[in-house]
């Protein structure tokens, strides 16, 4: 790999580590604007997460182009051969494993943010339905010996309970 390859995968290694971080950031304030119920806020935050996987995905692109220009998959592997065979691969490997352990925050991070806005929405579905007088999912009720069974009132809104 000639000088300036090296230099631009530093540069953009570098680059996507201050992005992932950043977006990490984005993340917890996205986690807190949905725990809080402010959709201004939200919204915010989707704009500035938009434009950093934006940026994020860009970096990525340059650095697939210079392993394969080195014709190497840009799969983990094949990364971990590329740097491996660079005088100072060893500074440039830490900052890969550093960004590959920043991504798996991020994604983990996400999982969890869509978790809260799926729970959020099921419970808004199940207050909707409970206010138009449907059933709401499954026996909510229990007889005497501890079996489910059906709600037997027929559904009524609540306006006319």
């Amino acid at each position: 790999m000639n000088a300036d390859s090296r230099h631009r995968l530093q540069r953009s290694l570098e680059t996507s580590i201050r992005l992932a971080h950043q977006l990490e950031e984005a993340l917890l304030q996205e986690t807190r604007a949905v725990e809080a119920r402010t959709p201004d806020t939200l919204q915010e935050v989707v704009t500035t997460k938009q434009g950093l996987l934006h940026d994020l995905e860009t970096e990525t692109r340059q650095q697939r182009e210079i392993a394969e220009a080195e014709n190497e998959s840009f799969t983990p592997e094949g990364m971990a051969r590329l740097l491996s065979r660079l005088d100072d691969g060893a500074m440039l490997n830490n900052h890969w494993l550093a960004l590959r352990q920043s991504i798996e925050r991020c994604n983990t991070l996400n999982q969890g943010n869509a978790r809260l806005i799926d729970r959020d929405r099921q419970r808004v579905e199940l207050s909707m339905q409970i206010l138009r007088g449907e059933e709401a999912g499954p026996a909510a009720t229990y007889d005497p010996y501890g079996r489910t069974r059906p709600n037997s009132r027929g559904g009524r809104r609540i306006t006319q309970a």
